[in-house]
């Protein structure tokens, strides 16, 4: 039965597949964080959005997000600090989600929360499985394992 409905021919690229995924993910959020700290309007221009939106404490909050993502996208990419970031994001996107996209709908093309939905649930599933062996984690977890074992 389980043969009909997959042949196993991905089996043999989960690890590759996995830190895909991962590399991907944290590109998406150095690349929105690039956006935020270096594009046209800064971060003074995101936090006078947040101000309009009446978040509280809005000049920190904005610099914690825009590095946030920078910074913690590019530990995604390479596998390093999986766990704290993955909450980090997980927060950022709940955020993004109830105060700025829940308003307009599920659909991302009318400004809605599919895409910030996407990320969270991404944020939740590398809390859970962690970096994966293609990572700057897994490649210190292994160096310090052989050392001990020595």
């Amino acid at each position: 039965m389980h043969k009909m409905s997959c042949c196993g021919c991905g089996a043999k690229f989960k690890d590759e597949a996995y830190a895909l995924l991962r590399v991907v993910t944290g590109f998406s959020f150095l690349y929105h964080g690039w956006s935020k700290v270096f594009g046209e309007m800064g971060v003074a221009g995101f936090t006078g959005m947040l101000n309009g939106l009446g978040v509280p404490f809005a000049a920190l909050v904005s610099y914690l997000v825009a590095y946030g993502e920078l910074l913690g996208g590019l530990a995604l990419m390479i596998g390093v600090f999986t766990h704290w970031v993955s909450k980090m994001y997980i927060v950022i996107m709940l955020g993004a989600i109830i105060l700025v996209h829940f308003q307009n709908g599920y659909n991302v093309m009318a400004g809605g929360y599919e895409y910030q939905l996407l990320l969270l649930v991404l944020g939740f599933f590398f809390l859970a499985n962690g970096a994966g062996k293609y990572s700057l984690e897994a490649h210190h977890a292994a160096k310090h394992s052989s050392e001990s074992d020595m």
